[in-house]
């Protein structure tokens, strides 16, 4: 396992894009995570199909705030044009991702690692003086996950997953 000098870190700019989205909240464990994210990119990926879009880049989990009781995010995905015709289907809209500077950390393997290359970037941020302790992660809100292949067809070993927090 790496270090947190280790860890595959850069500065980015991450353009703009057109995304469906679908905001949700869970408890904090990660257990439940893993279950609202299934449900959440389930109903996400349903509407694409539904609706005739084509996805254009990563699907985010963007981490609007964590809190020792839960967690609010939003799941996301680019698609190249928003539908033909009004849909209204909440809580589910289509809407621009923001343009961003951002410090983009690598994972590699298993979703069930996420914590430990978490635990290995606040290292990170610690080392570089950014945060001092847990709580200032805050100020990294909201912070985002793209996941680069698809689960259901990659093995688990395989998945790699890009982990963006604003640069501040």
């Amino acid at each position: 396992m790496p270090t947190a000098t280790e860890l595959e870190f850069a500065e980015v700019e991450v353009a703009p894009a057109l995304a469906v989205q679908l905001p949700g909240q869970c408890a904090c464990d990660a257990a439940s995570i893993a279950a609202a994210m299934r449900t959440a990119f389930g109903s996400l990926l349903s509407f694409v199909t539904r609706h005739g879009l084509a996805i254009n880049g990563r699907c985010r989990a963007i981490y609007k705030g964590y809190t020792a009781t839960g967690v609010c995010f939003v799941v996301a995905a680019p698609v190249t044009a928003a539908p033909a015709t009004s849909v209204d289907e909440p809580p589910i809209h289509v809407d621009m991702l923001p343009a961003a500077k951002a410090y983009r950390f690598t994972h590699h393997g298993p979703y069930s690692n996420l914590a430990q290359t978490y635990s290995l970037i606040t290292a990170f941020l610690k080392e570089k003086g950014w945060i001092q302790s847990e709580v200032d992660w805050m100020r990294f809100m909201p912070m985002w996950e793209e996941y680069a292949n698809d689960p259901e067809k990659t093995p688990a070993s395989e998945l790699l997953t890009y982990i963006y927090l604003p640069a501040v």
